[in-house]
C-alpha cells in the first residue's frame, strides 16, 4: 500500500463520509487491497488466503467504541455487507466483528 493512499483515506475521514451514517454499533471501512506492512513489521496480505482483510474507517455510529474514523483495522475476510457508495467499494460492519486496530 502506498502511504499517500493512506493519508488520502485518513482526510477523507477526518470529514466525514456523506451518504451513509452507520447506526448504533454500526462502522463504515473502507478496504484497503493491497499488503501493507506496519512501522512494527506486522506485514497484513492482500491475498484471497488470508482469514483477515484490512481497512480504514471511514464513518462510526454513536454507540462504537476504541476506534475512530482513520483508523485501520483488521476484521475477517467476508464479513459486514459490502457496498459501493459513489463507485467505491466499503463495508459496514458491527463493531465485534473487528479484530484488531493496526497501529504504526
Amino acid at each position: 500500500m502506498h502511504e499517500d493512499d493512506t493519508l488520502s483515506r485518513f482526510h477523507r475521514s477526518q470529514r466525514g463520509f456523506a451518504g451513509i451514517e452507520p447506526l448504533d454499533d454500526h462502522l463504515l471501512v473502507e478496504p484497503v487491497d493491497d499488503e501493507t506492512e506496519t512501522g512494527a513489521g506486522l506485514i497484513i496480505p492482500s491475498s484471497a488466503e488470508s482469514a483477515c482483510a484490512a481497512g480504514v474507517v471511514v464513518a462510526v455510529g454513536d454507540d462504537v467504541h476504541g476506534v475512530a474514523p482513520g483508523d485501520k483495522v483488521l476484521y475477517p475476510r467476508g464479513a459486514g455487507l459490502e457496498l459501493r457508495v459513489g463507485g467505491e467499494a466499503k463495508r459496514l460492519l458491527s463493531r465485534h466483528e473487528l479484530v484488531a486496530r493496526v497501529t504504526d
